[in-house]
């Protein structure tokens, strides 16, 4: 015979079965991390509880590349991922059915830097530095890769063809800036953190940085939507409640994240998340986050979205004109 459980038993069992159903029904979402910054918010929405406060779960997941980020969204294996508005374009005209839910950061976040033969060159601003690259080797992330249709969009608009500078491949910031110490490259076109580096050890200089209005309008036009939250439709549809508090969760991470009173504590909810392993690393992140966390903006603006479309159209990255409105 099965003797019945004492009574003290079932009533200290009670509060954790409770506790448990309550965990199970709690809404979790897996979102898609990168190395670097620009996914501060979500690290901060995590780290200062406003994912739990709005009643969500938020678990941040390392993946080093956008289009891989949006596999694995499309296969379930997360719910958010973070694709520039380029990759989540073109993901969308290959026909996966995404949702913009919200935004990383409004502007763009490459920039054209010059390395030690070329400062002086960098207070002329564009288009006339752009002549001073002609026979010059330019560093990009990789061959292919939105850096380089960047730098030749540079090139074409202030009246050079793209031959007229030789393309290198040198990685990240942290592997590109020590090609161009080196002289390995004369200039590169990179992303944050890289002006950290400069505005810290003194021995580069940004010359061209559209975030900032500067460079060809085929370019600036892109500001408005630099970096997004992207989100299965289905899922959306699914979940109403929970997108909801998730962009409520980034909406407070964007307030905590623009005030410079917690400039302090952000920093060391980055170096949680990423450092850069050399002499002055900690100083040289902290100097392009205080530089680059007021683009740090939830809200998309929908003519950068299409601006980002049509300029993947005039490159020859899409074969025919996408509605952005799709993507909404």
């Amino acid at each position: 015979m099965i003797r019945s459980l004492p009574r003290w038993l079932l009533t200290a069992a009670l509060p954790l079965a409770l506790c448990a159903t309550a965990e199970a029904q709690t809404p979790t979402l897996r979102i898609q991390d990168y190395p670097g910054i620009i996914g501060t918010l979500a690290r901060v929405a995590v780290e200062k509880g406003y994912c739990a406060k709005n009643g969500i779960q938020c678990t941040l997941t390392t993946i080093p590349a956008a289009p891989l980020g949006v596999q694995t969204l499309m296969a379930g294996g997360i719910e958010v991922a973070l694709p520039p508005s380029e990759v989540a374009i073109q993901s969308a005209a290959k026909g996966a059915d995404l949702k913009i839910v919200g935004g990383m950061f409004d502007a763009s976040p490459f920039m054209l830097i010059v390395g030690p033969g070329l400062l002086a060159s960098a207070g002329k601003g564009y288009p006339a530095i752009m002549q001073d690259l002609k026979g010059k080797k330019i560093g990009v992330t990789s061959r292919g890769a939105a850096p380089e249709f960047q730098i030749k969009s540079m090139l074409l608009q202030a009246g050079l063809k793209e031959d007229d500078v030789t393309f290198v491949a040198v990685g990240s910031p942290n592997t590109g800036y020590p090609a161009l110490l080196n002289k390995q490259v004369d200039a590169v076109m990179s992303f944050i953190p890289f002006d950290g580096f400069c505005d810290v050890l003194k021995t580069c200089r940004i010359a061209v940085l559209p975030a900032k209005g500067e460079g060809p309008k085929v370019l600036t036009d892109l500001n408005g939507a630099g970096g997004l939250y992207v989100m299965r439709r289905d899922y959306t549809q699914k979940n109403p409640a929970t997108v909801e508090a998730f962009v409520k969760a980034l909406n407070e991470a964007e307030r905590f994240t623009a005030d410079p009173a917690n400039g302090a504590e952000l920093l060391q909810i980055t170096l949680k998340y990423y450092r850069i392993e050399m002499p002055k690393g900690d100083e040289i992140l902290k100097s392009s986050l205080d530089r680059f966390r007021a683009n740090m903006i939830v809200k998309v603006k929908k003519p950068a979205v299409q601006a980002a479309a049509d300029y993947l159209q005039q490159t020859g990255q899409l074969d025919k004109s996408f509605d952005a409105a799709r993507l909404f």
